[in-house]
């Protein structure tokens, strides 16, 4: 089967969040199960700086704003069968930052702008050459499966699976974005698959078009058809509910594992755990905390926004710190946040250490350092790290909702079976509670061994995730 992936970002070539870890691994693992896959992504100013041993190809042509704007493409060919093509649309994508200006943190303000020509240009290479299947990832990409109606025969139709790993971005823009690139205003109406409360919205439009929809986790799947966490779709996509299926994002194994991680001071694994020891004391110095093997380290790694539960944790935080607790956090995103944890840091500068940005050695470092990890997340469609943090041994604390619920059993609950804490509500004073109930773990030895254990022997592979996807793509191809 021929299955191209079209992504705002996949690892190794550009990295915000989940979602490129998720892409990437997808495609490796599908052209491990005997699949032909096409990677495509944007060239962004960060990627073009990688020096990828890239070939040139035959450039798109495709309409914009009333005239015609060639695209360049350029490919790679992996060692494990992938190939990765870039989309080289230098006005949308030769500057500073993925989604965000990296001077203001905030988002690009042409964001919509730039990814409707981002799948305007993938549109016309599908059409081109169509594979078997285009699978979607997100808002990005999600104007795909309305795209080719336009420019796919008919006679040849391309089956499309859209992936929502967050409902909540949804790419809103005006009418004129979408009439920009090719959609006529007949497609624009009230209550139409393209229009949202008088403008355009991206990710609604993707939901209605494609053939197939998956989210990141069963619960989510089941979360965005309410009031709730639907952000406005949930009546759309109680519509579509028997094409919708939730797909438990999985993660590299060849990448996150303590035992072959070259990033950490110390390598380890669940029958030898001297190494994480030593990973923790190189995270405390790093990080500028005491050392002492009596107050538990509790690590977080993310963006700073609403979403994460940031609000939990100051209004939790004097109680935290005079319980001992002590935490690395890491983290790049709103300013109020940064503003936040910094308050922290000033009020608390022996229980609080903050590294701003993103660092990939500094998340597996504090993947693998921490005792505990916390993710107290308003809502959470599937979430990565709690599953690196079982691999690494440290426990997760989470708030139950979304992939978090479905990945973490509660040691309050379930003490036999547990793989670490999860609290039923967005409330700093559940989140305490669990803290009380995970400190009290951290002081019996063999309890806390036994669970750090159990969430280490935990499969969260993509490549199972991947065996899901197949499953998925053939009962739409062959229909």
């Amino acid at each position: 089967m021929r299955i191209m992936q079209v992504t705002a970002e996949a690892t190794p070539y550009v990295k915000v969040g989940g979602l490129a870890d998720v892409a990437g691994a997808l495609a490796g693992d599908l052209a491990a199960l005997g699949c032909e896959v096409e990677l495509v992504l944007p060239r962004y100013r960060c990627v073009a700086a990688l020096g990828l041993d890239l070939s040139q190809a035959e450039g798109v042509a495709f309409p914009l704003a009333g005239r015609t704007v060639t695209a360049g493409v350029e490919r790679l060919a992996r060692a494990d069968g992938v190939t990765v093509t870039l989309v080289d649309a230098p006005w949308a994508f030769d500057r500073d930052g993925v989604y965000d200006d990296p001077k203001t943190h905030e988002g690009h303000p042409d964001n919509p702008e730039r990814f409707a020509c981002f799948a305007r240009a993938v549109a016309e290479l599908i059409a081109r050459d169509p594979p078997d299947l285009v699978h979607a990832h997100d808002c990005h990409a999600a104007l795909l499966p309305g795209l080719l109606r336009l420019v796919v025969p008919p006679a040849r139709p391309v089956k499309t699976v859209l992936t929502i790993h967050n409902l909540a971005y949804q790419m809103l823009s005006t009418p004129r974005v979408l009439f920009d690139i090719g959609f006529s205003r007949d497609w624009f109406r009230p209550m139409s698959p393209l229009e949202f409360h008088g403008g355009a919205n991206f990710i609604k439009a993707g939901i209605h078009f494609a053939d197939l929809l998956t989210t990141v986790s069963p619960r989510y799947a089941e979360e965005i058809q309410t009031p709730e966490y639907g952000c406005g779709l949930d009546g759309l996509l109680r519509e579509r509910a028997a094409l919708l299926h939730g797909v438990l994002n999985g993660i590299d194994t060849a990448v996150w594992d303590p035992a072959t991680d070259p990033f950490l001071p110390a390598r380890y694994s669940a029958a030898d755990l001297s190494g994480k020891w030593q990973c923790r004391r190189e995270l405390l110095r790093r990080a500028r905390l005491p050392q002492g093997a009596r107050a538990p380290l509790v690590g977080m790694v993310g963006r700073l926004a609403e979403q994460k539960g940031l609000d939990l944790l100051a209004a939790a935080a004097p109680e935290l710190a005079r319980l001992g607790l002590r935490f690395v956090i890491l983290g790049s995103g709103q300013q109020k946040y940064h503003r936040l944890l910094r308050a922290l840091t000033e009020a608390f500068p022996e229980r609080f250490a903050v590294f701003q940005g993103f660092d990939d050695e500094m998340a597996h470092w504090i993947e693998a350092g921490s005792d505990f990890f916390l993710m107290p997340s308003r809502f959470e469609p599937c979430g990565l790290n709690q599953m690196y943090s079982m691999r690494y041994g440290s426990i997760p604390i989470v708030h139950r909702v979304g992939g978090l619920a479905d990945t973490v059993t509660d040691y309050d609950e379930s003490a036999d079976e547990a793989t670490g804490f999860a609290f039923a509500a967005p409330r700093a004073d559940l989140l305490l509670a669990k803290a009380r109930s995970a400190l009290a773990l951290y002081r019996d030895d063999g309890s806390r061994l036994a669970v750090m254990r159990r969430g280490m022997a935990r499969d969260f592979s993509a490549r199972r995730a991947a065996e899901q996807y197949l499953d998925l793509y053939n009962r739409i191809v062959v229909s």
